[in-house]
């Protein structure tokens, strides 16, 4: 298979960008230059290093970026004709993400050591090695006023942030890539999110998180936050990671394959680009969470999953993919069973496997489109696949084994002719029982969390982004989210909790999205935001509003980061 493998890759070479693909850390997920590379793949501007008259093909689908595919990226842009505002805004981009344009940016620094390229706190770059060392900080403030319908009471609560740490990156030889990072947190959160805590246990994004001032109206979270991982390439075209972070497969606000709305888990990653093909391959090992679970019981248990996606490209504007992943536990009724030896294999369909070991796993199948259109548009969607049984549509309608989540979207790049006007429309609708197992440690989740979409099943929403760039340094997001979940009630599973068996169901036929207690959610949450010099730092002044059926919440919060992207719940 080795060798197949490598015959593959002298026979077809590189495509595109695979030739700018060297080893360093990745950019953060939810990051402002997520957005800013999708400009620059719709609009065309990134050509081909070989033949400037040649766009390349851009891999936007596969999240986090790595901060050398970023430096190729910059480098190849074709800046011609931008206008003055979003030359500068460009240039404070690749100064963010571009390590090798800011090695050649030199100052004075502080006491001739510190920020001597204006962007990092500590920067080395010598024979063999570039380190990088820079704190992070996310220092907030705010209120939240939260109404309730059923008493007619109203409560006002101070809202705080606070995250404190280091990062340290760098690259070895031109060949191995580092990271280090970790953070202390602690945070006073709206109403929504500790409603959640209170019914999961979790606080998504996170693993262990205590509450602190538990007996007061107004509690809050104390974490610590930690990932580390090396990424090597043993060919230009093959790039390996392994460590604990996170991924996100898709072009969406939301992802039905693989999110970052779970914690961090650890994983090996292979991307291999050749010819117009990428393909993906993520082996995790994840946490099947115990809510209570006693420290004297030991860890908590471990799963796995298992996912690959292959990327075709035909033309620099179209991408089409294939998706398949497999989440299994090691402990079955039999007995244990261990890690799957068989799951290892990168070059074969997951299903069969699963079906050969008698099915006691579950797997999930996907496509997904990406396209192009008129340097101004992007059309993208998702259909995940769970299970479907085609011989249900003879005996009734809705039956609870058709699992399966559709997403569709569109961007909007200088909409209707304004300069950095951005906009954003998503769909997405979720079956009930869709990613849930009959054996639930099986389910396509992560320390109590989705690991695709962050409402899990039995749920739709849509979501309207604007994004508004005015000046180089000054930044509005705006986003209008409408949300449907279906929740359990005293007569049973409707779907809608990945925790349960599907196997539990209410009906076998009649089931629906949005089934079981409804919960609507309508959302408003906007942001400006102010960069400071050519830091990655920012002064956020936040606002939302939220309506959870008839109970609502107003919140305000100004806050300053530095190195740390502004994570926002996406339920």
């Amino acid at each position: 298979m080795k060798f197949v493998f490598a015959i593959c890759i002298a026979f077809f070479g590189s495509w595109g960008l695979s030739s700018v693909w060297g080893q360093s850390a990745d950019l953060p997920l939810q990051h402002e230059g997520y957005h800013y590379l999708d400009r620059l793949d719709i609009q065309g501007r990134i050509r081909d290093d070989r033949n400037q008259d040649s766009i390349c093909t851009v891999s936007t689908e596969v999240k986090p970026y790595s901060r050398t595919f970023l430096s190729g990226v910059f480098k190849q842009t074709y800046t011609s004709g931008m206008q003055p505002r979003t030359q500068q805004w460009h240039d404070l981009m690749r100064l963010a993400l571009d390590d090798a344009y800011a090695d050649t940016v030199s100052g004075k620094g502080v006491f001739k050591k510190l920020y001597r390229n204006q962007r990092d706190f500590f920067a080395l770059n010598t024979s063999g090695l570039t380190l990088y060392a820079n704190p992070i900080l996310h220092l907030g403030a705010g209120q939240e006023i939260h109404n309730y319908t059923a008493d007619l009471s109203q409560e006002n609560r101070l809202l705080t942030k606070g995250a404190r740490g280091v990062q340290v990156r760098g690259t070895l030889f031109g060949k191995v890539g580092f990271l280090s990072e970790f953070t202390e947190n602690q945070m006073k959160t709206p109403q929504f999110i500790r409603n959640l805590h209170a019914e999961t246990g979790v606080l998504a994004g996170e693993s262990f998180v205590k509450v602190y001032d538990a007996q007061t109206p107004n509690p809050g979270f104390d974490y610590l936050t930690a990932r580390g991982y090396f990424t090597y390439s043993p060919a230009k075209q093959i790039r390996l990671k392994i460590g604990k972070d996170r991924a996100f497969l898709g072009n969406g606000h939301q992802s039905l394959f693989l999110s970052d709305h779970s914690a961090d888990h650890f994983f090996l990653n292979i991307n291999t680009r050749v010819w117009k093909i990428e393909y993906v391959n993520h082996f995790a090992v994840m946490t099947d969470y115990l809510r209570g679970k006693p420290d004297t019981y030991g860890t908590h248990p471990k799963k796995y999953a298992v996912v690959h996606q292959l990327f075709y490209r035909p033309w620099h504007w179209l991408s089409w993919s294939l998706f398949e992943s497999v989440a299994y536990s090691p402990v079955l009724p039999g007995g244990i069973r261990g890690f799957e030896l068989e799951y290892l294999n990168p070059l074969i369909f997951y299903r069969s496997v699963e079906q050969s070991l008698g099915s006691p796993d579950n797997s999930m199948l996907g496509t997904a489109l990406k396209a192009n259109l008129l340097k101004r548009f992007q059309v993208y969607g998702q259909i995940a696949l769970d299970d479907y049984n085609f011989r249900s549509r003879n005996l009734g309608p809705g039956y609870f084994g058709n699992k399966y989540a559709l997403q569709g979207g569109i961007k909007y790049i200088d909409a209707f002719w304004i300069p950095r006007l951005d906009l954003q429309v998503e769909f997405n609708a979720v079956r009930p029982y869709t990613y849930a197992h009959f054996n639930p440690s099986g389910a396509w989740t992560h320390y109590g969390q989705n690991l695709a979409h962050s409402l899990g099943a039995n749920a739709k929403d849509f979501h309207l982004i604007a994004r508004y760039q005015p000046f180089p340094r000054i930044g509005m997001y705006l986003c209008y989210s409408n949300m449907l979940k279906g929740l359990n009630n005293a007569n049973g599973n409707y779907g809608g909790d990945l925790s349960l068996p599907y196997t539990l169901y209410v009906s076998a036929f009649n089931n629906f999205i949005g089934q079981g207690t409804q919960l609507k959610i309508n959302q408003v949450y906007g942001r400006l935001s102010y960069r400071l010099l050519k830091l990655d730092g920012y002064v956020d002044l936040e606002a939302r509003y939220r309506k959870e059926n008839q109970n609502t919440g107003i919140s305000v919060m100004g806050s300053f980061r530095l190195n740390m992207p502004n994570i926002q719940p996406k339920y």
